[in-house]
């Protein structure tokens, strides 16, 4: 079983079709829902599976991350963007991997409509897109910096764990991170390049 990791700000309109579609997996135990815009909370959600959570505030993508494996129940971990919508059997086959680093998506996965096979490959350096969706055991998780919000987490776990890809896995669009993309927040990932560039 899966605990899936899903920050969110409500910003994506494909975030109440994925918590559906996850609280319908047989592998998924639990859903870890991280509210950083509670004020847009929905009135209720009535998925079975989804265990929100909130800190009345953003706290950001990265500490989210952070906070979500501390809450988490089950050793696999899958972290999620909020509007990647993903083929499920995903689960069943990365979960013989998990002990060997974190795996992330390749590229290709946001522009190919090609479904299966999967397959996993090790990495030197890892692609655009990479961070949208991770699937890493608990015991391997080395907690993010906490200075780092929105960007270099991932960068953090690759450089630490060491990264694998994971592609034939068909995302449906490359409409992603359109939460991070916003104005708003290009100082504050600015400062977390600068920041990663110093570790």
């Amino acid at each position: 079983m899966f605990s899936v990791i899903i920050p969110t700000m409500w910003y994506s309109d494909k975030t109440y079709r994925n918590l559906s579609r996850l609280n319908d997996c047989e592998w998924v135990g639990e859903i870890i829902l991280i509210d950083n815009n509670p004020s847009l909370k929905p009135t209720q959600i009535t998925h079975s599976k989804v265990r929100y959570y909130t800190k009345g505030e953003n706290i950001f993508v990265n500490p989210s991350w952070n906070w979500g494996v501390e809450l988490s129940t089950y050793d696999n971990l899958c972290i999620a963007n909020d509007d990647v919508i993903f083929d499920t059997d995903i689960f069943e086959f990365i979960q013989p991997f998990l002990g060997f680093g974190i795996f992330g998506m390749a590229t290709s996965n946001y522009y190919d409509r090609v479904n299966k096979p999967f397959v996993v490959k090790g990495i030197e350096s890892r692609g655009w897109g990479w961070g949208c969706l991770l699937f890493v055991h608990k015991g391997n998780w080395i907690p993010i910096d906490e200075r780092l919000k929105i960007a270099c987490g991932d960068d953090w776990l690759f450089s630490k764990l060491g990264g694998f890809e994971i592609s034939g896995l068909d995302l449906g669009d490359d409409r992603i991170s359109i939460t991070s993309i916003k104005a708003e927040f290009f100082k504050q990932q600015l400062d977390d390049i600068k920041l990663w560039s110093q570790f």
